[in-house]
């Protein structure tokens, strides 16, 4: 049996995420995820003192998929990274805009 080692930067995503579900696990109980999954509140505290949470996290990493909060928007990182460039241009553009006219 081979194992995958994460990379760096996929060890700290699975650590944000599994932060994320930590935090929202906190807001809204284990109650409701143990009654939507047929199962006891133990078995969803056991998932947090096992690990089983972390290791989700790291598996969802590796496959490449994200967790993020639910109002969140997502957008591939070439059209984040044109956003950027244009926000760039026009920051630059704004600062070599001359100032106010003297009738102004």
């Amino acid at each position: 049996m081979t194992t995958t080692q994460l990379s760096a930067e996929q060890e700290a995503r699975a650590r944000e995420y599994e932060s994320l579900i930590l935090q929202r696990l906190g807001v809204i109980g284990q109650k409701p995820i143990a009654d939507a999954n047929g199962l006891s509140i133990s078995t969803v505290s056991r998932w947090g003192s096992d690990g089983e949470y972390g290791r989700w996290c790291k598996t969802l990493s590796l496959l490449g998929l994200q967790v993020v909060p639910e109002d969140a928007r997502c957008h591939p990182a070439d059209y984040i990274d044109s956003l950027k460039t244009l926000a760039k241009r026009c920051l630059e553009h704004e600062s070599k805009r001359p100032g106010p006219l003297g009738w102004d």
